[in-house]
C-alpha cells in the first residue's frame, strides 16, 4: 500500500505479488482508513466522510505459506456444517477468507457425483427421493441425500470456481478416500467387485466403508480415476492429501498393521508423483494421535520426499503432549503444517486452550520447516473468537496470548456495546480455557499426569447431553445383584476417575465469580443491544456455553458425591439436590435455544428448501445425523423434546437408587 505525491496529485497503489494478495491490499487499505473490519457472518463498516490516500507506506508478507480451514461432513445445523450451505454461502465465506488474507481451504463434505462422472458407465446417479442405496447404518453414517447428487456436482463446481476465480488453494483428495463419508456406492461394489481389504477393527467395515485392496493395481487404478475425474471436473493438480488407512486396524500384529500402511502410503505417493509431478501431497495427521506410536510416526518420515510432501498436522492443540507434534520427529526436520482441531461434532460451544496452544504455536512460529496454520474442527462458525485468532496468527504469529485479542476483537465487531462484550468474554475467557477437546490418551493410573489427561469422551465435553449419551463416564452396568450407579469404564478405575473429577473440579473452583461476572455483562446490556446482529449471536453463544459447563461441572460434582456415596458416606441429599439444580439448569437452556435460527432444526430445513429441492425421506436422517452417540449438539427441537423428557428419566432413576441406598 504506497502514497506518492507527484505535481500537486495524490496517487493510491494497492498492489500485491498475486491476484490474491493484490485484494488482501485492497481490504487491507479500507481496514486502516476506514475502520472496516470482516467476519464470516458480515462486515463492520463505519461512516466516514471521506478516506485518505496520503501518508501510506506498507508492505507486508505472511509468515505462514499455508493459512485456511477445512470444512467437514457432519451435518445437523446450518451455521456449523458446511454441506447445508448454498452457492451464496459459499460466496460469502469465500469472500470471507480473502478478505481475511487466508489462501488455502478443504472439503471434506462428502464426494458428492465424484462416481457418476468416473465411472458413468457403472454407477447412475441415485434417486433424490428415496434414501440412499448405501445409507445402510443410522446416526451420522446415514448419508441419505437432501439436495440430488447431480446439484451437490454443479454447486461444488461452481463454489471451487468462484475459489479459483479469487486464487486460493484447494487440496484434491487421492487414494485410498473411502470413509463414513466418502462410502463407496454399491453399484460400483456389483459391477466392478473390487478386492477390499479386511480389517482387523470394526468401524467403517460394511463393505461400502471398506478400502478396496492398495495391493491389488486395479483398485489402486480406480482410486486415482476418481483423483484425475476430480482435478479435471472440479479442481487443479496443485495441492493433494490423503488420509491413508485412517482411523482402521487391518491386522491384530502392530508390525504387520503398520507395514501395511507405509506400503499404502509408498503407492499412493508414487502414483501422485507420477502423474502430477510439481504437485506436493499433505498427509492427514489424524491416525497418528490415536493409532500410531511416536517412533512409528518418525519411521513414516523416512519414506517421504520432504520437497513434495507435508505433514498436515491438524491436532497440534490436543491436551496431552504424549500425542502431539514435538514427539512426531517434525520440528525442525521435515515440513509441516501447525493445525488446531478446536471441537468435535456435539461442541457447538466456546472453548479453547489457548494457554497451551500459545506455547506450542511459539515451537511453530519459530520453525522455518513449519509451512502453515489451519483451523479443522468437526463444524464451522462454532466460535467467532477463535476465528479471529487464527486469522491473526496464521498471517503474523504476534497475538498468541487471547486476552488482547479479545478485547480488539470486542470493540471492533460490537460498536458502541464493545465495552460490555468486552467484560463478558474477558471475566469468561478462564472457564473457556479449561475445555480441551482431548481423548486418545493412552496415560495409565500410575502416570503422575494420569489425572491430566485420563479421560475418554465424557468428562473433557463441557457439553451436558453427553452425559445422556452413554458414555463412560455414567454408564450403568449389570451386576449380579441389581443395577447398580457406577461410574463407567470399570469399577477397577474408579479410584482413578475419582482423582480425575476431583482434579477438574479443582481446576474450576477459583472461577466461579467469573461466572456471575459473565451473566451480569451479558444481562445488563440494553435492549437495544439486540438489535445488533453481532451482539445478538455472540450473546447467545456465551450464555449457552455457560449454562452448558455449569450443568456439565455439577455433573462431575455428582459423579465425585456418588463415589463418596457408595463408600458409605452421608452425600445422599446433596445428590439429590443436585438432580434438581441441574435439571432447571438444563430448562433454562431449552429456553434459550429458542431464541436464536442457528439453533433450530426446523430453521435448517427452511433453509433447506430455498435453495433446491429436499428429498422427502430427509427429516428422520437430519434427525438421526444430529441426534446420535457421537454428534448431539446444542439445538433448540431435540433439547426440549428429547434431551429434557431423558434427563427427567435419568434423575428419576439416580433419585430412586440414593433412596434406596443402591
Amino acid at each position: 500500500i504506497r502514497s506518492v505525491e507527484q505535481d500537486g496529485r495524490a496517487f493510491l497503489f494497492l498492489a500485491g505479488g498475486r491476484g490474491r494478495s493484490t485484494l488482501y491490499a485492497v481490504y487491507d487499505y479500507f481496514e486502516r482508513a476506514a475502520g472496516c473490519h470482516y467476519y464470516w457472518d458480515g462486515d463492520v463498516i463505519p461512516h466516514r466522510g471521506e478516506l485518505s490516500i496520503r501518508g501510506l507506506s506498507v508492505t507486508e508478507q505472511p509468515r505462514f505459506e499455508y493459512r485456511g480451514l477445512r470444512y467437514f461432513a457432519h451435518r445437523g445445523l446450518h451455521r456449523y456444517q458446511a454441506e447445508h450451505w448454498s452457492l451464496e454461502d459459499w460466496q460469502r465465506e469465500i469472500d470471507w477468507m480473502v478478505k481475511r488474507r487466508l489462501n488455502y481451504f478443504m472439503l471434506r463434505i462428502g464426494i458428492d457425483d465424484l462416481y457418476q462422472r468416473a465411472f458413468p458407465d457403472v454407477v447412475s446417479y441415485p434417486n433424490a427421493t428415496e434414501r440412499l442405496p448405501e445409507a445402510t447404518a443410522e446416526g451420522y453414517d446415514d448419508r441419505t441425500l437432501f439436495w440430488s447428487l447431480e446439484y451437490r456436482g454443479i454447486l461444488r463446481q461452481k463454489l471451487l470456481a468462484y475459489a479459483f476465480d479469487r486464487d486460493l488453494i484447494h487440496s484434491e483428495d487421492c487414494g485410498t478416500m473411502t470413509h463414513w463419508y466418502s462410502r463407496t456406492p454399491i453399484e460400483y461394489l456389483e459391477k466392478k467387485q473390487p478386492r477390499l481389504l479386511a480389517q482387523a477393527s470394526s468401524g467403517y467395515s460394511e463393505q461400502t466403508g471398506l478400502c478396496w485392496d492398495p495391493r491389488v493395481k486395479e483398485n489402486l487404478d480406480n482410486y486415482f480415476r476418481l483423483t484425475e475425474t476430480y482435478v479435471e471436473q472440479y479442481g487443479r493438480p496443485e495441492l493433494f492429501h490423503t488420509i491413508g488407512l485412517a482411523e482402521r486396524l487391518i491386522f491384530d500384529d502392530r508390525k504387520q498393521n503398520m507395514n501395511m500402511k507405509l506400503l499404502t502410503y509408498r503407492r499412493i505417493l508414487q502414483r501422485v508423483h507420477e502423474k502430477y509431478p510439481l504437485a506436493k501431497t499433505l498427509i492427514a495427521s489424524w491416525d497418528f494421535i490415536g493409532w500410531w506410536y511416536p517412533e512409528e510416526v518418525q519411521q513414516l518420515m523416512r519414506e517421504f520426499d520432504p520437497e513434495r510432501t507435508i505433514i498436515l498436522d491438524y491436532t497440534s492443540d490436543h491436551d496431552d503432549p504424549d500425542r502431539c507434534f514435538p514427539n512426531w520427529g517434525l520440528v525442525g526436520k521435515f515440513p509441516w503444517i501447525f493445525g488446531i482441531f478446536h471441537a468435535y461434532e456435539a461442541q457447538n460451544c466456546l472453548r479453547g486452550m489457548y494457554d497451551t496452544t500459545k506455547e506450542r504455536l511459539e515451537i511453530a512460529k519459530d520453525d522455518p520447516f513449519c509451512k502453515g496454520l489451519i483451523y479443522w474442527p468437526e463444524l464451522s462458525h462454532s466460535d467467532p473468537l477463535v476465528l479471529e485468532y487464527l486469522v491473526e496468527n496464521a498471517w503474523k504469529p504476534e497475538q498468541l496470548t487471547i486476552e488482547p485479542l479479545a478485547e480488539r476483537f470486542s470493540l471492533a465487531r460490537y460498536s458502541q456495546f464493545g465495552e460490555q462484550m468486552n467484560r463478558a468474554w474477558q471475566a469468561y475467557l478462564p472457564l473457556i480455557k479449561l475445555v480441551s477437546w482431548g481423548h486418545y490418551s493412552r496415560r495409565t493410573p500410575d502416570d503422575p499426569d494420569y489425572v491430566k489427561y485420563c479421560h475418554g469422551w465424557s468428562d473433557h465435553r463441557s457439553t451436558l447431553v453427553d452425559v445422556f449419551n452413554g458414555w463412560e463416564m455414567f454408564a450403568l452396568e449389570e451386576t449380579e445383584q441389581n443395577t447398580s450407579w457406577v461410574a463407567g469404564e470399570h469399577k477397577s478405575r474408579l479410584a482413578a476417575n475419582r482423582a480425575r473429577w476431583e482434579y477438574l473440579l479443582a481446576q474450576a473452583k477459583p472461577y466461579r465469580e467469573n461466572i456471575s461476572a459473565t451473566l451480569q455483562a451479558l444481562y445488563t446490556l440494553p435492549d437495544e443491544a439486540l438489535d445488533n446482529p453481532f451482539v445478538r449471536r455472540d450473546l447467545m453463544d456465551l450464555a449457552h456455553s455457560l449454562l452448558e459447563q455449569i450443568a456439565h461441572y455439577g455433573m462431575l460434582r455428582m459423579a465425585l458425591w456418588r463415589a463418596q456415596f457408595q463408600a458409605g458416606e452421608d452425600v445422599g441429599e446433596r445428590i439429590l439436590a443436585q438432580c434438581d439444580a441441574i435439571y432447571a439448569t438444563s430448562e433454562i437452556l431449552g429456553r434459550l435455544l429458542t431464541c436464536h435460527e442457528d439453533y433450530s432444526m426446523n430453521a435448517t430445513m427452511d433453509g433447506l428448501k430455498k435453495v433446491s429441492p429436499v428429498n422427502p425421506v430427509f427429516e428422520p436422517t437430519l434427525k438421526h445425523n444430529l441426534v446420535n452417540g457421537y454428534c448431539r449438539q446444542a439445538a433448540c427441537e431435540p433439547w426440549n423434546n428429547l434431551y429434557l423428557p431423558e434427563q427427567q428419566v435419568y434423575f428419576a432413576w439416580v433419585k430412586e437408587n440414593v433412596r434406596a441406598n443402591n
